[in-house]
């Protein structure tokens, strides 16, 4: 049997759990699909794409939480991280949202012009925004959690916020003949009830954590190593985010509504995909062996690489068979939508593996302390490869939806041989950087 510091312990729980986590925007999807049109579904992406700038914030603290608590043991530290990276989150989210939500109109049409702007839809974006908030605290919890591999709340948290958001959905949109529906507003309550009480869970299990263990007040040293982490991810995933909203941008211009639609039908599909599971696993197991031995830690990452490509490359594959009656069940009453959708779902599910690979190896890189260079080549492959492709789309013949598939699948596979080649002739000739624990201060 598996002990629980094995690395087979740890990986299925992070890579199921973050399948359920995934299934999120596309159980939306399927929801708009079924009770509204094309228009919600470019509604529901715009917002996701959105809010993920806030998220992809707070994922680099989490990251960051996660990263440094794996380094030790010691109970006094344990929860000087986490608190820096709350009140860090706290701090930044609150101004951030409240931004997004005073000008809701102006930050959706900045995404896309054809994005509803009707008061159901701000509605609904300024409930998402709300949910996103706890979502943010969630992140935080659950860095910290899974860097002492607390397989149990991370793996509950998700599940049970996923089911209360989708049965809030069916009753807010179909009434159940208790009330009339509540249109695309009752989605974005739905997901604020369910955030609530996925915090509230994590909020439960951290008071009873902490009366038990004493815990200390972060010092100055504690917030300087947990931002000199967090904020390079954070530009990063900002500036990234930027790189992948281009996506949508050049293909409303250039190809319209409906293959807009397609495109957020297949991005939400491919986010199915657990490969930050794997990354998590990578970004623990990594960091707790690099620590030890650099040959340690590569054969550490190379099982989980291996691993997360070879098992989401043959779902890719099966899933890419599939796409025609996989769509049927997805847009069972927009024909219109299912054909433009078709190819592009089928070229994109192909090179899945491309895309958990570089997953996989952005925190690999990131475990052993190689943050800046792996940020590096993921942003010159977007705005050097990528994006001059997508701003040439109006030159290419014959240019089409398609042709963004094949653009991005194209750019995953150089990158990632960029990323391997540099993890495997460069890291291993350096050893480990040591973190120097500050004196405790006053406990709480």
């Amino acid at each position: 049997m598996f002990s629980k510091n094995n690395t087979f312990f740890t990986t299925p729980a992070f890579v199921i759990g973050i399948l359920f986590l995934n299934l999120r925007p596309l159980i939306d999807k399927l929801f708009v699909t079924q009770y509204f049109s094309s228009s919600e579904v470019v509604l529901m992406g715009t917002v996701s794409l959105l809010t993920f700038v806030p998220e992809c914030i707070v994922l680099s603290t989490s990251y960051a939480i996660q990263s440094l608590t794996s380094r030790f043991s010691e109970k006094p530290y344990k929860f000087c991280y986490l608190f820096a990276g709350c009140i860090t989150t706290i701090i930044v989210m609150i101004p951030l949202l409240t931004l997004l939500s005073l000008y809701p109109t102006f930050f959706l049409h900045l995404i896309s012009e054809k994005t509803p702007t009707d008061p159901a839809s701000l509605t609904f974006f300024r409930l998402s925004l709300i949910g996103c908030f706890f979502q943010c605290l969630i992140f935080c919890l659950r860095g910290f959690y899974s860097a002492y591999r607390n397989n149990r709340i991370f793996f509950s948290v998700i599940v049970i916020t996923l089911a209360l958001h989708s049965l809030f959905n069916k009753v807010f949109l179909s009434g159940l003949g208790l009330f009339s529906p509540w249109g695309i507003q009752g989605m974005g309550l739905s997901y604020c009830l369910a955030t609530m009480f996925g915090f509230a869970i994590y909020a439960e299990q951290l008071l009873n954590d902490a009366r038990l263990l004493n815990p200390t007040l972060p010092s100055f040293s504690q917030y300087s190593q947990l931002l000199k982490r967090a904020v390079p991810l954070a530009i990063h995933g900002i500036v990234d985010h930027i790189g992948t909203t281009f996506i949508f941008t050049c293909t409303s211009s250039y190809f319209g509504l409906i293959p807009l639609a397609s495109l957020h039908l297949v991005s939400s599909m491919q986010g199915i995909s657990p490969g930050a599971g794997f990354g998590l696993t990578a970004l623990t197991e990594v960091t707790k062996t690099h620590v030890i031995s650099s040959s340690l830690s590569r054969k550490t990452g190379e099982k989980i690489l291996i691993a997360g490509c070879f098992i989401l490359g043959v779902t890719g594959l099966t899933i890419s068979l599939a796409a025609k009656p996989i769509l049927a069940l997805i847009s069972p009453y927009d024909l219109q939508l299912q054909s433009s959708t078709l190819s592009l779902m089928q070229i994109t599910f192909s090179g899945l593996f491309l895309h958990v690979g570089c997953q996989i190896m952005l925190k690999i890189l990131q475990a052993v302390d190689k943050t800046i260079p792996a940020i590096s080549i993921n942003l010159g492959f977007i705005y050097c490869f990528r994006i001059p492709l997508l701003f040439s789309l109006g030159s290419i013949s014959n240019a089409s939806v398609e042709t963004v598939g094949f653009i991005l699948i194209s750019e995953k596979l150089i990158k990632l041989i960029a990323m391997i080649a540099y993890w495997q002739f460069t890291l291993s000739q350096h050893a480990p950087s040591k973190i120097q624990m500050p004196p405790l201060i006053k406990s709480i």
